[in-house]
């Protein structure tokens, strides 16, 4: 049962997040995207936990994946879209940003689509799989490593305003960030939602985190970004979203680029 409640821990914190944003929309107040954010992280720790648990306390069963399938699909496929969404539409007013109303209509829909097809797809291709062994890498990017970058987003969409931010900033950079961040933001879905569904391997992020060749340099790995965590979360998040986003993708597209070529010059 614990690694069942865990995951529903999953699940309720997506739906608290959801009923935040509600009330940030009736209330207007945009401080309430801030708490669906953290709602959104403590589920991404939650859903790391989860899948652990049950493989320590060999608990592993089909109940339990399909159930975290579909956890992960209103946490990290369907809140951190609406997260963006609502964002744009009661920020950017303010910054005088008006958004194409059929793209902040598209963006949403397509990430949470192809969230649902990249958790179906993972379904089906390890349906036969022993659920007890745990996978090192995944095809595509997982959806709580996609929700990781807009959740991230907009928490430092507020968090570069504080007096206290660790580097300082001036009202020109706090303008910039926050109308690059709304400007990107659904092209941003669009990206990610087409990551999720290609074939480019992503690492496992608590495999990378609980496996090493070398234990001590990963040790102190973890010690540095937990220190970066504690002094500045936001930020934190944000430059390890990107880094866990963008170094594999590069990687993988560079990969298939040279697999084309080398192939194209067999067959000449």
């Amino acid at each position: 049962m614990l690694p069942s409640l865990v995951t529903l821990a999953n699940l309720a914190c997506g739906l608290g997040a959801l009923v935040r944003l509600v009330e940030a929309a009736r209330l207007d107040d945009p401080n309430r995207l801030a708490a669906a954010g953290w709602l959104l992280v403590l589920a991404t720790f939650l859903d790391a936990v989860d899948g652990k648990l049950a493989r320590l306390t060999r608990s592993t069963s089909d109940l339990g994946a399909q159930l975290d399938s579909l956890a992960d699909l209103v946490t990290f496929g369907v809140a951190p879209a609406l997260l963006v969404r609502t964002l744009v539409l009661m920020e950017g007013p303010d910054l005088d940003i008006r958004m194409h109303p059929r793209l902040l209509v598209v963006a949403p829909v397509v990430y949470g689509c192809c969230a649902a097809l990249r958790l179906a797809r993972f379904n089906v291709e390890h349906a036969r799989e022993d659920p007890s062994r745990d996978h090192s890498s995944f095809v595509g990017l997982p959806t709580p490593g996609a929700a990781a970058l807009p959740i991230s987003l907009v928490l430092f969409y507020f968090a570069v305003a504080d007096p206290d931010f660790v580097f300082g900033t001036s009202p020109f950079l706090v303008h910039a960030v926050r109308v690059t961040t709304l400007v990107s933001g659904p092209f941003l879905l669009l990206v990610l939602a087409m990551l999720m569904v290609t074939r480019l391997p992503f690492p496992h992020f608590v495999a990378w985190a609980a496996r090493a060749r070398n234990p001590f340099q990963r040790l102190a790995e973890i010690v540095i970004l937990a220190g970066l965590l504690l002094v500045e979360p936001e930020l934190a998040l944000l430059l390890l979203s990107i880094l866990f986003i963008a170094f594999p993708a590069l990687l993988g597209v560079v990969r298939a680029v040279r697999l084309r070529r080398a192939a194209s010059r067999s067959t000449a």
